[in-house]
């Protein structure tokens, strides 16, 4: 039986404040971004940051995660028992993370600065990079990465589903690999993922169904976004001159798993059918 849709989004915001809850800073210091915005220079903090910290491996959580509330219903079991302990703590860093990244865009003048729609369109669209940017952010230090371990996902899916969520998994790892290969810095990170964020072409193709009201200066502030990783790169590896173009060509990575498969795998058990768009707004006006 399908879990009451309110009720599992609303455990998905509690499982997010119990982990902020438990933590410090992900990362200590900002990563600073400038952008240009109407003939001026706009100081965006990039800010992967200021959030909340996250454990170094989710076996390590000490909090405790509440049982998800099921509507009485629906009780054909608890769902505490359908999932082990440790993948609640794997779907509770999932959550927190993309409730960082949610945070990160809100806290953006030059996000906050957009129309109301255009903000709505972009964060909808780039929801899934953000997050696994800030999966991967997370992950790089660690030797092993248990969000994209194909045992800890797979082990609990249904048979039929198993095999596509280890291939799924083993495409977000070796992109982690990749990552790590290249040692993308703090800094490259706040930029990939502003340009993520400000991705225009996309919603200029088809204007009358998901056209930007002000896809200029949308288009404007990716550019700034990039110019900005350039002289990052160029200033700080200057041994490396294909390093920018380099960094530029692994964002297509992030697509390799579509945003439904992304949802699927990190999300459904802890929003279950509640639309991923009401789960961002909520998180975006909390």
């Amino acid at each position: 039986m399908a879990l009451d849709a309110p009720l599992v989004h609303c455990e998905l915001i509690r499982l997010v404040r119990n982990a902020i809850d438990c933590g410090d800073d992900l990362h200590k210091g900002k990563d600073m971004i400038t952008v240009r915005h109407e003939g001026r220079f706009i100081k965006d903090s990039i800010d992967v940051t200021n959030e909340e910290t996250l454990p170094p491996t989710p076996r390590s959580l000490t909090c405790s995660v509440p049982t998800p509330v099921v509507s009485t219903q629906h009780r054909p079991a608890e769902p505490a028992a359908l999932y082990p302990p440790i993948q609640e703590t794997v779907y509770e860093t999932s959550a927190r993370l993309l409730f960082m990244a949610v945070k990160w865009a809100k806290n953006l003048p030059s996000f906050a600065s957009l129309p109301f729609r255009d903000q709505v369109i972009l964060l909808e669209e780039a929801w899934a990079e953000l997050f696994l940017l800030n999966a991967v952010q997370w992950c790089m230090p660690l030797e092993s990465s248990p969000l994209f371990s194909v045992s800890e996902h797979a082990s609990v899916v249904p048979n039929g589903k198993a095999s596509q969520v280890a291939a799924d998994v083993r495409v977000l790892n070796d992109t982690l690999l990749r990552f790590k290969a290249v040692g993308v810095d703090p800094a490259e990170f706040a930029c990939l993922k502003a340009i993520v964020l400000f991705r225009s072409e996309d919603y200029c193709l088809v204007p009358e169904t998901r056209g930007l009201k002000d896809p200029v200066q949308v288009e404007n502030l990716q550019d700034q976004a990039q110019v900005m990783l350039g002289q990052h790169t160029r200033s700080q590896q200057p041994g490396q001159p294909a390093r920018f173009g380099r960094l530029l060509l692994m964002l297509p990575l992030l697509r390799l798993v579509a945003t439904t498969r992304i949802e699927q795998i990190f999300f459904q058990r802890t929003i279950g059918n509640t639309p991923m768009e009401k789960v961002l707004c909520d998180m975006y006006k909390n």
